[in-house]
């Protein structure tokens, strides 16, 4: 069998979430002026970065909602990320285990590729800066498609076009509770990656395997083999 191990980024590789939200209210603020947004990202209707630039545009300014906007906030966001970074790189920390996780996972026979709601550019430099090769992984990214799950979609056909196997049996690594409705509409496996809160609120959303980070790797991949799905 062929299977396939999709990760989120933020929270799931890299532990860039609080930076991420950080980088999201001055960017905000910056190209709408608004002076506080909701970085609970499970409160827009599409958790995705494309997606929640359209529906503050939209719902909470007067400006055009157009794809032209959305991109003054995402290029205020590059710009938001690229100065955290160069002020304080400790804010851009992988998931213990995360830096290995690949090669293990292809190690072990899996294939693997990223899915995030991120845009590329922000998505590659968290991933570079946490010392996360991200070369040759197959990726979709928040550019591709608003709803996560179309995201998710779009990386297992470009992880398909790298092998001559079919990818017969797929699971999802996430640390949100969208990545859960994500993976239940699309009906694939899923393992949740967090501790405390949020592997509790991981628990809560539908996860029935969470794990904490990937030092374990032996159980991560004993529980990535429960709950892949059979994927055709």
């Amino acid at each position: 069998m062929n299977g396939l191990v999709v990760f989120d980024l933020d929270g799931t590789l890299a532990l860039t979430s609080e930076v991420d939200d950080a980088c999201w209210v001055k960017a905000a603020h910056e190209v709408l002026g608004l002076e506080s947004i909701e970085t609970d990202w499970g409160h827009y209707g599409h958790s995705t970065d494309e997606a929640i630039a359209m529906e503050l545009i939209s719902t909470r300014t007067d400006l055009p909602p157009t794809e032209a906007t959305v991109h003054l906030v995402r290029d205020a966001f590059i710009r938001q990320v690229e100065g955290s970074l160069h002020s304080d790189p400790g804010l851009f920390q992988p998931v213990p285990g995360a830096t290995t996780v690949f090669a293990r996972l292809k190690d072990a026979g899996w294939n693997v590729a990223i899915a995030t709601g991120g845009w590329r550019t922000t998505a590659r430099l968290k991933l570079k800066a946490a010392g996360i090769s991200d070369a040759e992984i197959p990726a979709a990214h928040g550019d591709d498609a608003h709803p996560r799950e179309e995201i998710i979609s779009a990386a297992i056909e470009r992880a398909a076009t790298t092998t001559s196997e079919v990818i017969d049996r797929v699971v999802y690594i996430g640390d949100g509770r969208w990545d859960v409705a994500a993976t239940n509409q699309l009906g694939i496996g899923f393992v949740g990656l967090g501790g405390g809160e949020r592997a509790a609120m991981l628990l809560a959303a539908g996860a029935v395997e969470v794990r904490p980070d990937y030092l374990d790797f032996s159980a991560f991949l004993s529980a990535v083999e429960r709950r892949a799905t059979p994927f055709s």
